[in-house]
């Protein structure tokens, strides 16, 4: 089997589910590539070693660009002429760019002495810097996954015009985001969709609402301008003005959180509206089991980003939820519209609440599209195939 670098910006990271269960699922599978977390994170994930950049190898710059820019003087000049004539998309960016190129500057001649056969950057910033750098250094093959953050938040990273062009394969994990990376040029042979996967479906005991005399409502999500929040508000205001009786529970923390807590204090949301904060992937299997819908209104964010299929909307169909997720961005991709989830639009709060009526009064006419989602999610979702094709492109 090929030896095989996963570079990851930090690994572990709380909110990044989906990259340890699909760790999880290799490991079962057999394959076990090696791990490389950039800036900071765990010595250690789950009994597997972690690799480290120890940033005070940053200071060996002094001898690695010289020594670089002597061996390679072309590459030096390739990279630098496109970060000059392009505009950076902010700071952050800048940051991860140049940590990514330290990187490889630093680390290229350690990964050729280990004879890798690949290395595989799991996200298009940071981590697919140091491999294109690690790349044109020892020519050694890289793959990189590139998912709707990547490609889409201020129109994508400052070098992701080269790193497609040098990836041998690049993921993706919603259609949405496929289709930018064709627009972007990348080849049907480079492009690869794969799915981002649950591990496990867990069936309801039944299909009663949680509790007769409201509806349990639920989303998950990163307090920020993408997740739609306050269009979220807008429709649990319209939905008690309507007087259907909710709770709904939020879970996640993020820059938006006291403007969230001071919107729902202004509409008049306090004893229907929980923010919960941020809680342990551990504890979230009981808020889906005592939720009877799962609602999500992700929009475009004014800088462009937008969510692909967030692993939340999988998650809740495989619980299921009945489902409505906004039809902006990739979101309702995870089901098909009308047969296992709705797709409405955030902007128009009526539709969503007149389902959510209908929901509350007739519970049993909405058990078959749960039931279909669930379903749905096992076919489509599954951690063991989706990482059956990503193996297959390491090995």
């Amino acid at each position: 089997m090929s030896k095989t670098a996963f570079l990851y910006a930090t690994f572990p990271r709380p909110t990044e589910t989906f990259i340890r269960r699909e760790l999880r699922q290799l490991s079962k599978l057999g394959f076990h590539p090696e791990l490389f977390s950039i800036w900071r994170g765990s010595k250690n994930w789950d009994g597997i070693k972690v690799n480290l950049f120890p940033l005070i190898r940053i200071t060996a710059l002094f001898f690695w660009i010289p020594y670089w820019a002597w061996k390679k003087p072309l590459v030096f000049k390739s990279i630098l002429g496109h970060l000059w004539g392009t505009t950076c998309p902010g700071l952050q960016n800048w940051n991860e760019t140049f940590l990514g190129l330290a990187f490889a500057l630093c680390e290229a001649r350690k990964f050729q002495r280990s004879n890798y056969s690949v290395i595989h950057a799991v996200w298009a910033t940071m981590p697919a810097s140091a491999a294109l750098g690690i790349n044109q250094l020892i020519d050694l093959p890289f793959s990189m996954g590139a998912h709707a953050y990547d490609v889409f938040r201020h129109r994508g990273d400052w070098l992701l015009s080269i790193k497609l062009k040098y990836a041998r394969t690049v993921r993706t994990s919603s259609q949405s985001t496929a289709h930018r990376l064709d627009f972007l040029g990348v080849t049907k042979n480079q492009l690869v969709l794969i799915h981002r996967s649950i591990e496990k479906i867990c069936l309801r005991e039944n299909y009663d609402l949680f509790r007769a005399d409201k509806l349990s409502l639920l989303t998950i999500g990163r307090l920020v301008e993408k997740k739609g929040y306050f269009l979220l508000l807008n429709i649990l205001q319209t939905l008690k003005n309507q007087n259907v009786p909710f709770e709904l529970k939020i879970i996640g923390g993020g820059i938006l959180g006291n403007e969230i807590r001071r919107k729902i204090k202004l509409m008049g949301l306090v004893n229907e509206v929980k923010i919960l904060g941020h809680i342990d992937e551990s504890e979230i299997e009981k808020f889906y089991l005592s939720s009877d819908a799962f609602l999500f209104t992700g929009i475009v964010a004014s800088n462009g980003d937008r969510d692909g299929i967030p692993n939340v909307i999988p998650e809740a169909m495989s619980h299921g939820l009945l489902v409505l997720a906004s039809n902006r961005a990739g979101s309702s991709e995870a089901f098909v519209d009308r047969e296992s989830g709705f797709s409405l639009d955030p902007y128009s709060p009526s539709n969503w609440v007149n389902l959510l009526a209908q929901f509350y009064r007739f519970p049993q006419n909405f058990v078959e599209i749960r039931k279909s989602a669930v379903v749905r999610a096992k076919s489509c979702f599954s951690a063991k195939v989706n990482c059956e094709k990503l193996k297959s492109l390491f090995v």
